[in-house]
């Protein structure tokens, strides 16, 4: 492997330099090409979290008898974790960035990645201790000869696919249920251990029969919580071996096993096909709002004062969140890339903050910075902390390893009476001897900030750090996609408005072709204000255009973009008698912000109200028509319409530059509204070293 490793390495130039050895640039998300979402993500499938918190939830432990055996497995803290709201699209972004080759987020601020540190401070889990693996002993010749078997000694039964169980609490919701499907009943439903197992009070029950509900209540879970598959429905029972002394699991690694489970999810879910994503997702979560602004809630307390004793993850539970942003994957794609160093706490567990924990918490602070394969039955891999040094507060050097070369990610199918004990015998002795592969730490004197440039050099000129694809053609319309965005183009839309509202000085009466007298005959027969042909359409014709198709809506009630218009409302000032008041384009105006800002037309009253204004010396000469008096309206009611004038003779003269832009707003009326242009991110877009 030493003389591979010379051979790839041949010819290395320094770091320094402005070319980028081959090595080092097939770490890179690029690299890989339509093998990662981030290729082309509005193809991927979306992802969803396959976890079951909401069915953890249903499993309280409030018995003391209980409390007192998971608090010395040290388990008892994740009774408290369950109550934490996922945000998918959050979770989806985050995937985007995450590199299978480096097990690191690639972020426009460099390297980070979820951390034994992580694991410990957010979840209070034990990661000292052995690795997750044992031999088989489910088999002819072994210690059972089947799982139901198992079952029946570790759990006291097992499931009946003849036997009819009853929901505790509710006998009228009943099911039957069968262990696994083609994995050699080797799985147990989750609903049926707690079916089964569920109980209000523990402290009645003899030390057999107790053992049995604790073994059935770690199981729950780990296939709810800590390692949920993608069965979304199961939880397989190489646990339960593990489970037969009690004591010695609370001894176990059980933080590495939820790590290596959240990697080999976060590498499984970069796949474009790939649906969900399990794993301890909200680990991931959590670890995302402790170190990143983008998606963080806001906390009722922010400050952390007392934590009764419960790991730092316990403070992002629902009842202590006062407001969860609600933004999609589109928003968080803009926002990671253009995240910024203000917006990342690199070392946000200060020793403040650590002094609040509990001290199961911080056992093993050792080995946080050790670099070591992680072991979990079936699956393995590596702990990186030398890449993200910046994490633990020390100066992130540029001549990083890469990872194991003949490395090679394998899963169970196909290998059923396989040792892993045996096939991960190498990296069972590195993690034995975990201590001695802790990477050193190189505190930063000073600011720091000459060595964080260095980095940020070299990592830039390989990495894919942005993944919005930029744009090949100018757009044709402006699409918000993030909550500022949307408030800077308000304040622009008003600005605009404002400045068109003083610059529309007339009304433009080529815009329609009702006379005074068909107006003052169709305000008395009783329509309304808003004749038929008026440029607005009444109110009343809502629920008729409802079951229009959306195209045909878009098409018939394209609104007046601008104040040439004259709003149905207006017509009411013809009836309204004497007035030296004028009417305003405000009311139009307004109706069009409020579709430009929505996309949908006002039904606010405001918007079909007649607002008359004053008029300014200022406008006194510009030709604004008044208000005709209630005696012409009735004169005119009883004659035809060919015995009058026109009303476009009555159009004043304009300069040239005002008549430009009349005819400019009118063609921006007659055009058709372009839907907005949703550019696809893409790491196809990224330079690629060659």
């Amino acid at each position: 492997m030493a003389e591979r490793t010379r051979r790839r390495r041949g010819g290395r130039r320094s770091t320094h330099d402005e070319n980028v050895d081959e090595p080092i640039r097939e770490m890179s998300i690029a690299s890989l090409g339509s093998s990662h979402r981030a290729h082309n993500p509005d193809q991927a499938s979306p992802l969803v979290a396959s976890t079951h918190l909401r069915t953890a939830r249903e499993w309280s432990v409030e018995c003391p008898r209980m409390i007192y055996v998971l608090r010395n497995l040290g388990l008892h803290n994740i009774r408290h974790l369950q109550f934490i709201r996922l945000d998918h699209n959050l979770i989806t972004a985050l995937v985007e960035r995450w590199c299978p080759l480096t097990n690191t987020f690639h972020f426009t601020v460099g390297e980070m990645t979820i951390t034994l540190q992580d694991v410990q401070v957010i979840l209070g889990l034990r990661i000292d201790g052995p690795a997750v693996v044992g031999p088989n002993v489910v088999g002819l010749g072994r210690r059972w000869e089947s799982w139901p078997d198992c079952c029946d000694e570790l759990l006291g039964t097992h499931p009946g696919r003849d036997t009819v169980y009853h929901a505790p609490g509710d006998e009228d919701d009943t099911a039957t249920f069968r262990m696994g499907s083609s994995q050699f009943e080797s799985m147990l439903p989750l609903r049926w251990l707690r079916w089964t197992f569920y109980r209000d009070s523990y402290e009645q029950l003899a030390p057999g029969p107790f053992l049995y509900h604790v073994r059935a209540y770690i199981l729950f879970m780990i296939g709810c919580f800590l390692i949920p598959d993608t069965s979304r429905s199961h939880v397989s029972l190489q646990w339960l071996p593990l489970l037969m002394d009690v004591d010695s699991f609370g001894q176990l690694s059980i933080g590495s096993a939820v790590l290596v489970h959240l990697y080999r999810e976060l590498c499984n879910a970069t796949r474009p096909t790939r649906t969900y994503i399990a794993g301890c997702v909200a680990l991931l979560q959590v670890w995302s709002w402790e170190r990143l602004y983008i998606g963080r809630p806001t906390l009722r307390v922010p400050q952390i004062h007392d934590l009764g004793g419960r790991p730092l993850g316990c403070r992002w539970a629902k009842d202590r969140i006062r407001e969860l942003p609600s933004g999609n994957t589109l928003t968080y794609r803009d926002e990671f890339d253009g995240l910024r160093l203000s917006q990342v706490s690199m070392t946000p567990y200060t020793d403040d903050i650590l002094a609040t924990l509990p001290a199961e918490c911080l056992e093993g602070i050792e080995i946080w910075r050790a670099r070591v394969p992680l072991i979990s039955w079936k699956r393995t891999e590596w702990h990186l902390p030398d890449r993200v040094m910046r994490q633990f507060g020390g100066i992130q050097f540029t001549d990083v390893r890469p990872m194991e070369l003949n490395f090679r990610r394998i899963d169970g199918r196909g290998r059923a009476d396989l040792d892993w004990t045996v096939q991960y015998r190498d990296y069972l002795e590195i993690w034995e001897d975990r201590r001695a592969y802790v990477v050193a730490i190189t505190r930063p004197e000073g600011t720091g900030n000459q060595e964080l440039g260095t980095y940020l050099r070299w990592y830039m000129s390989w990495a894919s750090i942005y993944l919005l694809q930029p744009q090949t053609e100018p757009p044709e319309t402006f699409f918000p996609r993030s909550p500022g965005e949307r408030l800077v183009l308000a304040v622009d839309q008003v600005s605009e408005l404002s400045a068109r509202v003083q610059r529309s000085v007339y009304i433009d009466y080529t815009t329609f072709d009702t006379t005074l007298p068909e107006m003052s005959q169709t305000r008395d027969a009783g329509i309304g204000s808003h004749g038929s042909q008026g440029p607005r359409r009444s109110t009343s014709d809502a629920p008729s255009r409802s079951r229009r198709s959306r195209r045909q809506q878009q098409t018939e009630r394209e609104p007046p973009r601008h104040s040439m218009h004259i709003p149905s409302s207006a017509y009411d000032m013809f009836g309204a008698g004497p007035s030296t008041q004028h009417w305003s384009p405000l009311a139009a105006q307004e109706t069009s912000a409020h579709e430009i800002f929505y996309g949908t037309p006002s039904q606010h009253p405001s918007t079909q109200t007649f607002i008359p204004i004053a008029i300014p010396e200022w406008m006194s000469g510009v030709g604004l028509p008044t208000s005709p008096s209630q005696q012409d309206i009735l004169l005119m009611g009883g004659q035809t319409s060919e015995q009058y004038t026109d009303v476009r003779q009555h159009r004043p003269e304009l300069p040239p530059q005002d008549e430009e832009f009349i005819e400019e707003e009118q063609q921006l009326q007659r055009r058709r509204r372009r839907a907005p242009d949703r550019y696809t991110p893409g790491s196809r877009a990224l330079p690629r070293h060659r």
